[in-house]
């Protein structure tokens, strides 16, 4: 009994290999473009897009793969393979480029990161597969058979790459790499106290003295940072700059749960105090983003010597093949349709080729290496820096979407969103789904840096840098500045309770707060009528 009818399977035998290799392709391009657009992107849809494509990629690869292994395998040709299925089997190391992944994702989660062994067996494996299928088209010695080699060689960079990165990227080795080779050294502490406040004193009244005569301050940090006061800033060079030192020297030391020394803490307020908020607010997003390119993305290695030796090695072997293929492999002995095809993956992996290389020159990256080799390569880095200046919508404000989520913890109490039966509800688990998803608003935040900045230097002024006591301020500090009536009255929900129990405290009092009529100018002020 025939469950699908003979056409249909015949149909399907003829195209499944063909539509699974050109959803691989579809897939890459969706990655390729739309995956860096979750650093600035709340949208549901578009985390949905991508989860979907990054999940699906991998396996569709995979299978295409499996199909390839197995042609010919149903006219009892195990050994060779029939002529008119060697230009299928010419794209086996197209698969191994989809399996190596764009470079503006590698991972969708921190867990995928943890996961590289198994992306290294994959690699053993995949590789084992696409050389076998190799293998056997081997024995008709076709031209066809030898551009496999070069796609081959781009294919196997490509999936390195990937496992790289993320072994990179993993919680153990990213930290390991970080670590200095053990050094005693001298008595730090001595150490520190005869020379860091000499220095640190140094910088403030550089910092001061150029402020006062007129320059900016974001011009005097970029002379310390660079240790060049005559050369013009790259556009956008005098925040991305600084947040790539502090990226370097600082957060990825504190993302690995380091410790950072007294002259990391001096170095970053050197730089951070004498911002304005706006400006202040550019270097953490720089920061960020830098970070999000190391965990996320190829930057490891794409940003690297090596990285751009390989890229070149990658984009020169495809550019040959698809020469090769054009002009010196007869096509009358195959189908149309498998060379269009073949022809759509040539074009495809060009064309991320080249996507990659653009979002490379436009990158904050690159921004950091045009400061740093500004008088090495004048003409280059000119040429760099006017592509980057000739699309400054792609490479300014982008780097985080400005916004906050905010989950009502009083309105997903009350109100019941959703009407499915009971057994919908636990398989989900709905309560968790709908805290993640439903019950957040996405709110702008631009306006809250100025007054969060300005209270930051603030506590900074009455506390100094000592960061044991300013960590202990959970909230009092606005309370006491108010007065000792309302810190008797209100206290107690700060420091006398935990402070999980404090935030659901004032998360609950905002909210009520916060539809009473605003006619009220001081909200705390005890003769208010409302307050009481």
């Amino acid at each position: 009994m025939e469950i699908f009818p003979e056409r249909v399977q015949k149909l399907w035998d003829e195209w499944q290999l063909r539509s699974m290799v050109l959803v691989s392709l579809f897939l890459q391009i969706v990655l390729t473009i739309f995956s860096n657009r979750r650093k600035f992107t709340v949208a549901i849809w578009i985390r949905i897009l991508i989860w979907s494509a990054y999940l699906s990629a991998d396996w569709v690869a995979t299978v295409s793969l499996g199909t390839l292994s197995q042609l010919g395998d149903s006219e009892g040709k195990h050994d060779d393979m029939d002529p008119h299925h060697t230009l299928m089997a010419f794209w086996a190391p197209f698969l191994l480029l989809h399996l190596g992944g764009p470079g503006t994702i590698t991972a969708y989660s921190l867990e995928d990161n943890e996961l590289w062994l198994r992306h290294l067996l994959g690699l053993v494996v995949q590789v084992g597969v696409a050389f076998y299928v190799f293998l056997r088209s081997w024995t008709s010695r076709t031209p066809l058979t030898f551009l496999s080699i070069p796609m081959f060689v781009a294919g196997i960079i490509k999936y390195g790459e990937r496992t790289w990165v993320l072994r990179s990227a993993s919680q153990q080795n990213f930290g390991d790499a970080l670590l200095p080779v053990p050094d005693p050294g001298p008595d730090y502490a001595e150490f520190a106290k005869k020379y860091y406040p000499t220095r640190y004193q140094l910088q403030t009244e550089h910092l001061t003295k150029k402020e006062t005569t007129g320059t900016t301050t974001a011009l005097g940090l970029q002379s310390i940072i660079d240790g060049d006061h005559g050369t013009k800033l790259i556009l956008g060079g005098k925040y991305i700059n600084e947040a790539y030192l502090l990226f370097v020297e600082q957060l990825r030391h504190l993302y690995a749960d380091l410790i950072l020394s007294l002259d990391d803490q001096q170095k970053s307020e050197g730089i951070i105090r004498y911002l304005s908020s706006e400006e202040a607010f550019k270097v953490v997003e720089a920061e960020l983003s830098f970070l999000y390119d190391v965990l996320y993305t190829k930057a490891v290695v794409v940003y690297s010597p090596l990285g751009i030796l390989l890229r070149t090695v990658s984009f020169l072997s495809i550019i040959s093949t698809l020469v090769a293929f054009s002009f010196f492999i007869e096509k009358h002995e195959f189908s149309n349709v498998d060379i269009n095809i073949t022809y759509a993956l040539l074009f495809g992996a060009i064309f991320l080729e080249i996507y990659a290389i653009v979002m490379l020159i436009l990158s904050d990256w690159s921004i950091v290496w045009l400061c740093s080799s500004k008088r090495k390569y004048t003409l280059l880095t000119n040429w760099i820096h006017r592509a980057i200046t000739s699309f400054p919508s792609l490479t300014s404000g982008k780097r985080w979407s400005r916004s906050m989520a905010q989950n009502n913890l009083i309105d997903s109490c009350l109100r019941n969103k959703t009407k499915f039966d009971h057994e919908v509800n636990s398989f989900f688990d709905k309560n968790k789904f709908l805290e993640r998803y439903w019950y957040i608003a996405w709110e702008k935040v631009d306006d809250m840096k100025e007054p969060i900045f300005s209270f930051l230097l603030e506590m900074t002024k009455d506390v100094g840098w000592d960061l044991e006591k300013l960590l202990k301020h959970r909230g009092d500090y606005v309370i006491t500045k108010k007065g000792d009536s309302i810190s008797s009255k209100l206290g107690w929900s700060i420091v006398a309770v935990e402070f999980d129990h404090s935030i659901l405290l004032w998360h609950i009092a905002t909210d009520l707060f916060s539809y009473i009529n605003d006619d009220d100018e001081d909200p705390i002020n005890p003769k208010s009528e409302n307050a009481t």
